[in-house]
């Protein structure tokens, strides 16, 4: 329970601003292709994060926000046990990620 409250703290303590970014949002989905690969059939394929982590290394110049990966990977796990704050959280990120990424057909 301690592990799971620090790692939402963790998350909930970077600015907007910083979840925005590019290297922010690959560490996101670096976490959640290893939380996919650690539970197969359950969510997506890890290649489909995959993919996400290089459009996203892309916008910030080739960075990832290393030390953000396993915070994001244990709120991942959270949300797979049926948390719904971290379910919540996870939802959030991923639609300020989403927002960063160029319309489909505007490349």
């Amino acid at each position: 329970m301690r592990r799971r409250a620090a790692c939402l703290l963790a998350v909930l303590a970077a600015s907007p601003a910083q979840a925005e970014t590019a290297a922010d949002c690959a560490a996101f989905w670096q976490a959640l292709a290893g939380v996919w690969r650690d539970y197969p059939g359950v969510w997506t394929a890890p290649d489909t994060a995959l993919a996400l982590v290089d459009d996203f290394r892309k916008l910030s110049g080739g960075a990832v926000a290393e030390d953000r990966i396993e915070s994001y990977r244990l709120m991942h796990r959270y949300a797979l046990s049926g948390d719904r704050q971290s379910a919540d959280l996870q939802r959030r990120i991923g639609a300020r990620c989403d927002a960063l990424l160029p319309a489909p057909g505007t490349r």
